[in-house]
């Protein structure tokens, strides 16, 4: 398939996004239809020459989107501009759906943090999230037979062939066991493994001249924080674990569901859960909810944050295709690939970074000491200092009163992007590796919220949870 081809031919009638949705939907169709069977690509040179291909394309479409304004009426630049914007989103989309693994999260990412992107260009990426192009089906076939000794056939009582959700690791078919259970059955991409190393390679070529700089050792350690965390990722059996935590810690109170584990029918690159019946967030927003509902679904998308957090197992990965809007109202929790799990010296930095949040900014430089291994006598403290304190303050934000926060304002997300992206241009980035994960995740949870624009009372939850970290060893 010619991509290129693909993307000439733009809707010229009443072209205005989104009012192009049908076009949209019909060429991401023909997009996924393409890839499904394609092998992912695991050679370091085939993926990098992906990567510079896509940053070329990227590249001249914005300069022709440029060039083309200076010769066209105002209404027209701005048609033109969006007709720019959605060739870039679809080019995106096709690229990192063919690489899949690491550069499809990389794209989540950057679809999910709000005016980062064009909208054009996030609403396309947002599909990154669960609509990645699934496999063909024998491929996967092979992956089951590999892992059980036994085919689709002999394994379940039922298989759907066709996946109902697919994402950068693997996708996702509805089963049902031989002893009546219906199931989800998530089902390792073949290779998906080894492109992270190849992609981590390719990064270490681009990373060569930081070694240079003072910062470096802890630049690598936050490095190889990533490609542990994503060797994790495709650890299903890890996976296993974290889901059975994760679901001991709520109760059918908390209306919080998290699926249970069918161990007989998991592996390493096989996950067989409960199948959940629910809507992810774009199609729960699309049922037009009140208010009330935003605000309880929000509600329990901070509390399983936070719990998850003050239990020392937090969940890194907050984005919209992990969480299901349930009919009764409950909310449901997916994909435990992305969980940290805390150690002594991380938990002992947890606590001392909490208190500071919450009870005592005295404590502040000792925690630059610990969390950033700066001195006092280092000239960069006073930077780290004033880094600590504008971090403290954007935290603190949705709690400095009782009652509801509406963590709509996109006033409070922007000044948390704008303190992120002064922090990393003064290349104040010295940090335990464990904070990659944890920014990573404040910023994905404020965001899924604000999507939401769900109002929380942020501290009566933290009210409630924080004594979990108490009494957690």
């Amino acid at each position: 398939m010619n991509i290129g081809e693909l993307l000439t031919e733009l809707p010229e009638d009443d072209f205005a996004y989104p009012g192009n949705g049908e076009w949209v939907r019909a060429r991401v169709g023909e997009i996924l239809a393409d890839l499904s069977c394609r092998p992912v690509p695991a050679g370091s040179l085939q993926r990098l020459w992906t990567v510079s291909e896509l940053s070329a394309q990227i590249a001249l479409a914005s300069f022709g989107g440029w060039l083309r304004k200076w010769f066209s009426s105002a209404d027209n630049s701005t048609r033109r501009q969006m007709e720019t914007n959605l060739r870039m989103a679809l080019t995106i989309f096709h690229r990192l759906g063919y690489l899949r693994g690491a550069m499809i999260k990389l794209g989540q990412t950057a679809s999910h943090l709000p005016g980062l992107l064009p909208d054009q260009v996030a609403d396309t990426l947002d599909r990154l999230h669960f609509d990645v192009p699934p496999m063909h089906f024998p491929l996967m076939r092979e992956v089951v037979r590999n892992e059980f000794g036994q085919g689709t056939e002999e394994k379940f009582a039922a298989f759907e062939k066709e996946a109902f959700a697919a994402a950068s690791l693997g996708q996702v078919h509805r089963a049902r066991l031989k002893s009546g259970e219906a199931v989800a059955v998530k089902i390792q991409y073949p290779g998906i493994a080894r492109t992270i190393d190849a992609d981590f390679r390719n990064i270490s070529a681009l990373l060569a001249p930081l070694r240079l700089g003072k910062d470096w050792e802890s630049v690598k350690a936050q490095f190889e924080e990533v490609r542990r965390m994503l060797h994790q990722e495709v650890d299903y059996l890890q996976e296993a674990r974290s889901t059975r935590m994760a679901r001991e810690l709520f109760r059918s109170e908390d209306g919080i569901v998290v699926p249970r584990v069918h161990d007989d029918y998991s592996g390493k690159r096989i996950l067989t859960t409960d199948y959940i019946d629910g809507l992810h967030l774009s199609a729960f927003l699309d049922t037009n909810p009140s208010q009330e509902s935003r605000n309880a679904f929000g509600t329990r998308i901070y509390t399983a944050w936070k719990r998850m957090y003050y239990a020392f197992v937090p969940y890194a990965d907050p984005h919209p295709g992990n969480y299901l809007f349930l009919r009764d109202g409950s909310l449901g929790l997916i994909d435990f690939g992305c969980v940290q799990h805390y150690g002594p010296e991380e938990r002992e930095i947890m606590r001392l970074a909490d208190r500071m949040t919450f009870e005592d900014p005295s404590l502040m430089r000792e925690v630059v000491r610990r969390v950033c291994g700066v001195s006092d006598d280092d000239p960069a403290m006073a930077d780290y200092l004033e880094m600590m304190a504008e971090s403290r303050e954007w935290m603190i934000e949705p709690m400095k009163r009782p009652g509801p926060f509406d963590f709509g304002d996109e006033a409070h997300f922007r000044k948390g992007l704008d303190w992120f992206s002064r922090t990393v241009r003064k290349r104040i980035t010295r940090a335990n590796p464990m904070y990659v994960y944890w920014n990573r995740s404040v910023f994905g949870i404020k965001a899924l919220l604000f999507r939401l624009r769900a109002q929380v009372d942020v501290h009566e939850v933290i009210r409630r949870e924080r004594p979990l970290m108490k009494l957690t060893d």
